[in-house]
C-alpha cells in the first residue's frame, strides 16, 4: 500500500552545548537503527529517576566512542501496563492525547529496551506512521519499545500536524509519554530515539533540538528545521534522507538540517561514503554523535525510499 503525506506547510529552520540531562534522574557515568507491524555522551542523566549511558556507535560505518554503564527506569521488574500494540491516552499540556503504543512480545521487563518515538506528517495518526516508518523489524524488534504520537492540528490550519515551539503543547506531550512509558516500562534512558517523515521530520528536528539532553538519536525523513537553535540542547546523533526532486518540503531545507546537525555535533565538511551508497558519513563528529546524510533523486520524492527504513534500522541499532 503506498502511502503519501500531505505536504508540510513552510520550512523550519535552526545550537547548544554538548552534555545531557534527563528528569528526576542521577547522573550518569562518563562517556558516552524497524515495521510492519511488530516492533551516552558524557555524563548523561536517566530519566524518570534512572541513570544511564550506552555505547555510543552509529550504523552505515561511523562509529562512536563513549563511556558505559547501565541505566533503568522505574518500570524495570513490572509486568507492563499492557502488552502487544494498543492505543493509550494521557493529558499533557492541559489537553487529552492519544498515542499508539507497541511493546515487543514476548516483552522481558528486566531488560532495559530503547524507547523510538515515530511522528507522522499532516492528516496522519500514530497508528497509520507505525506502517509507514516500518521500524519494527529487526534488528530492534526484541529489543525497542515503540511510542506513534497522534497530531493534534488546530481546526483552522490542519496541515499543521505539530507545535514545533518550546512553549507549544507538544513538547510537554513528548514529556509526558516518556515519563509515563519509563514508569510503566522498562527503558532504557540512554537510547531513546526518535523519527519522523514530512511534518514528521520537522518534528523530530525539534524534539531532537529542544530534548537533546533525552534523546540520544533521530532520524529525519524529508524534513526541515530545526528552528529555536538558540535553545537547542544537544549534540544527537543524526540520520537525515532528502529526495532531491521533493516538490513538498524543498531539498535546501534538507540541507539545512544536515549543515546545522554537522555544526551541534562537531563535524567537518569531510565524507567518505555510506551505507547504502546513497549516504555520506560525515568526519570528525563528536565521539558518539555521528551524522549521516542521504539524498536521492527519481525515486520517492517526498516519500523514504525502502532502502532508508532498514538504514534507519540499522542506525538506530548501533547504539
Amino acid at each position: 500500500m503506498t502511502l503519501l503525506l500531505a505536504a508540510c506547510s513552510g520550512e523550519i529552520q535552526g545550537a547548544g552545548p554538548a552534555g545531557t540531562a534527563g528528569t528526576a534522574g542521577t547522573t550518569g557515568s562518563a562517556g558516552t537503527t524497524g515495521p510492519a507491524d511488530t516492533t551516552g555522551a558524557a555524563g548523561t542523566t536517566g530519566a524518570a529517576g534512572a541513570t544511564g549511558a550506552g555505547t555510543g556507535g552509529s550504523a552505515a560505518g561511523a562509529t562512536g566512542s563513549g563511556g558505559s554503564g547501565s541505566g533503568t527506569t522505574s518500570g524495570c521488574g513490572k509486568a507492563g501496563a499492557q502488552t502487544g500494540a494498543f492505543q493509550a491516552m494521557i493529558t499533557a499540556f492541559g489537553l487529552e492525547r492519544g498515542y499508539y503504543v507497541a511493546i515487543p512480545t514476548p516483552y522481558d521487563p528486566a531488560v532495559p529496551h530503547a524507547l523510538v518515538f515515530g511522528y507522522h506528517g499532516s492528516n496522519y495518526t500514530g497508528r497509520m506512521m507505525r506502517t509507514y516508518l516500518d521500524m519494527e523489524k529487526a534488528p530492534l524488534v526484541s529489543k525497542a519499545i515503540f511510542v506513534y504520537p497522534d497530531g493534534l492540528p488546530p481546526a483552522d490550519n490542519p496541515s499543521k500536524a505539530w507545535d514545533l515551539t518550546a512553549a507549544g503543547m507538544d513538547m510537554p506531550f513528548f514529556d509526558a509519554m516518556l515519563a509515563q512509558m519509563s514508569a510503566d516500562y522498562c527503558v532504557d534512558p540512554a537510547r531513546i530515539f526518535v523519527a519522523g517523515q514530512s511534518y514528521g521530520g520537522l518534528m523530530t528536528n525539534a524534539v531532537g533540538c529542544l530534548r537533546g539532553d533525552v534523546v540520544r538519536a533521530i532520524a529525519v525523513v524529508a524534513g526541515s528545521g530545526p528552528n529555536n537553535t538558540s535553545q537547542c540542547k544537544g549534540p544527537v546523533a543524526a540520520w537525515i534522507v532528502h529526495g532531491m526532486d521533493d516538490t513538498n518540503v524543498s531539498f535546501t531545507s534538507g540541507q539545512r538540517s544536515r549543515d546545522f546537525w554537522a555544526m551541534k555535533n562537531g563535524c567537518s565538511t569531510t565524507t567518505t561514503q555510506g551505507t547504502p551508497m546513497q549516504c555520506q558519513n560525515y568526519e570528525g563528529c563528536m565521539p558518539g554523535f555521528p551524522l549521516i546524510w542521504c539524498e536521492h533523486v527519481g525515486e520517492t520524492g517526498h516519500q523514504e525510499p525502502a532502502w532508508g527504513r532498514v538504514a534507519v534500522r540499522e542506525f538506530f541499532a548501533g547504539f
